[in-house]
């Protein structure tokens, strides 16, 4: 193997590659990087921990054929401590990569290519283009709510939906760990059809949102022998869904309500944030007292104090309390874009549901959070 390369698109690849690559693993390749020619004028970088896969296929120019792997993030250092806008990288003696830009020389320790895992083939996906932000925004709305416990193996992951209708179609993302869930539907034009769903760990996600952050245009996500595939221009990523069954969501969220509070989205944020101080720093349990037309917050702590707040809402039921763990809203209204929101209740150990107050003016942009309640 021996070619030629711009050192800019090469850090690219390599960018992406050390990002994947476990160098955790008890399998040292694992924390190689692949660099394989594919005919006369361009090389395939990729990268695997068994569960997640990127691939970059970069131009260059090829002057010897074959393949050799080499420490991910030991090679991006070193390629970005090189002077000038072009590289050499061949393969030695005993798997050596012999690297040279200008008169800086490096000989690095490889391994062979042919030792590597095997790649999820994401030439044999079939494509649908659609909007990176949209796929993007369905991530965020919904990852902060997946469970961390890994016991917990159908919880670890964003439960996946699309009806595959065309350019009317619509994507569904759905988490939950437990105690809440997020559940985020929006427009998604050219979503393949993924019905009942896939399950997409924590990891695959952060990778995925990556990957989307840095989109140039439309993306493409296919589906294929239970791994999603994202390709955005050169770069193919992949990752390994969770084969679990997700809990079914539906019957989580009420379906009726008794009780229905409008509050302002950023005073209720703030209220929680600061009674939080001195709420207990194991449950955080903040109880929100609900009057007519007045939402009164209260937290205490044994070893820190109390605090109340009252805010004013439009609410016109009848008094009631309830106690909810305040980080579980703190998040869910970090998500919400609309100027106000609406809780809706029903009794102090029912679920309580939150879900942005405009957008049922917006056909299709459906988000909610629910939380489950605590004694206090």
């Amino acid at each position: 193997m021996d070619f030629k390369i711009e050192k800019a698109s090469f850090l690219n690849g390599l960018y992406f590659a050390q990002g994947i690559a476990d160098r955790k693993s008890t399998m040292p390749i694992l924390a190689n990087v692949l660099l394989r020619t594919d005919g006369p004028e361009r090389i395939i970088v990729a990268a695997t921990d068994l569960n997640i896969t990127v691939t970059t296929e970069i131009p260059c120019e090829v002057s010897g054929e074959g393949g050799l792997t080499v420490g991910a993030k030991h090679l991006h250092d070193i390629v970005k401590s090189l002077p000038g806008d072009r590289l050499r990288l061949k393969r030695g003696d005993n798997n050596y990569a012999e690297i040279s830009a200008g008169k800086v020389n490096y000989k690095v320790v490889g391994l062979a290519d042919r030792d590597f895992p095997r790649l999820p083939n994401h030439r044999e996906v079939t494509y649908h283009k659609m909007d990176p932000g949209v796929l993007r925004d369905l991530i965020t709305k919904t990852f902060f709510s997946i469970s961390t416990d890994e016991t917990r193996y159908h919880l670890n992951g964003v439960l996946f939906e699309c009806d595959g209708a065309g350019e009317a179609a619509f994507g569904r993302m759905v988490s939950t760990d437990g105690h809440r869930l997020s559940k985020c539907e929006r427009p998604l034009a050219g979503a393949p059809r993924l019905l009942p769903g896939v399950l997409i760990p924590r990891k695959g996600l952060m990778e995925l949102r990556r990957a989307l952050e840095n989109a140039d245009g439309l993306v493409e996500l296919g589906y294929n022998q239970g791994h999603v595939f994202l390709r955005s221009r050169n770069t193919a990523l992949s990752v390994k869904l969770n084969d679990a069954q997700f809990p079914p969501y539906e019957q989580v969220v009420p379906r009726t309500h008794e009780r229905t509070v409008i509050a302002n989205r950023a005073l209720l944020l703030e209220s929680l944030k600061r009674l939080v101080l001195v709420a207990s720093d194991k449950t955080y349990g903040v109880k929100l007292g609900l009057t007519k037309g007045s939402l009164r917050l209260e937290s205490e702590n044994p070893d820190l104090g109390h605090a109340s707040e009252e805010l004013d809402v439009e609410y016109d039921g009848k008094a009631m309390s309830i106690g909810f763990n305040a980080r579980y809203v703190i998040d869910l209204l970090n998500e919400i874009d609309s100027n106000d929101v609406r809780i809706e209740l029903n009794g102090e150990l029912d679920p309580g549901v939150i879900r942005p107050v405009d957008e049922n003016a917006r056909p299709g942009n459906n988000y909610l959070g629910v939380v489950m309640p605590m004694r206090l």
